[in-house]
């Protein structure tokens, strides 16, 4: 998935259990869970235009995968896209050579009308990442819902090595992804930190 040239799976720790007996989310429940403004990490910027509601085509650009997301059952993705002078240049193709302290968060949840149907998004979404992927290394996070997926590496749709956290709670997807240059400071601590938050309103939606 896409958040603004961002996003979603790969290789990696996949820890899965049942698609049963979770929690419902609504596409409602989503602005309360994902961060905004005041969440915003330490040197970065809180990019509205690229955050809040997206649409399918936001999230997922090949045409295929998106088919089948909406097969799925998607209903609805909401983002939290955070980054710095030198990210945005080269997100905009504008940086040579590339600031090695570029710095990118971004968070995302999407919804699906069944538990079933994110699972398989999540899978799917798997699947595009092995494909696609540099460098991608399994990490071992602590278990988020009910399906976890972590990794390092560099997503064809974000051209800055990055740690991810993927995860399923019920009906939806959740993602943090924080990536950077050789000298930002992208951390698995930070992006663990990042979905312990978002998890933990995710608790109280």
């Amino acid at each position: 998935m896409n958040v603004r040239r961002t996003v979603v799976p790969i290789v990696v720790l996949v820890v899965l259990a049942g698609c049963g007996g979770s929690r419902t989310f609504t596409a409602g429940d989503l602005a309360s869970i994902l961060p905004g403004k005041a969440d915003t990490p330490k040197g970065l910027t809180f990019l509205p235009d690229s955050s809040g509601n997206q649409a399918i085509d936001l999230i997922v650009k090949d045409g295929d995968q998106q088919s089948k997301f909406i097969g799925y059952g998607f209903q609805a993705a909401y983002a939290s896209f955070y980054a710095n002078d030198g990210a945005l240049a080269i997100l905009q193709q504008q940086a040579t050579p590339a600031d090695p302290a570029a710095h990118v968060v971004t968070m995302l949840g999407v919804v699906f009308k069944t538990a079933d149907g994110a699972h398989k998004a999540l899978a799917l979404d798997l699947q595009k990442d092995i494909a696609t992927g540099t460098n991608i290394k399994q990490v071992s996070v602590k278990r988020i819902g009910d399906e976890t997926i972590a990794e390092s590496g560099t997503q064809a749709a974000l051209p800055l090595p990055a740690y991810l956290i993927y995860w399923r709670e019920g009906n939806a997807i959740f993602a943090v992804i924080d990536a950077g240059g050789p000298t930002a400071p992208a951390t698995l601590e930070a992006a663990q930190a990042f979905a312990a938050t978002m998890d933990a309103r995710a608790q109280k939606a």
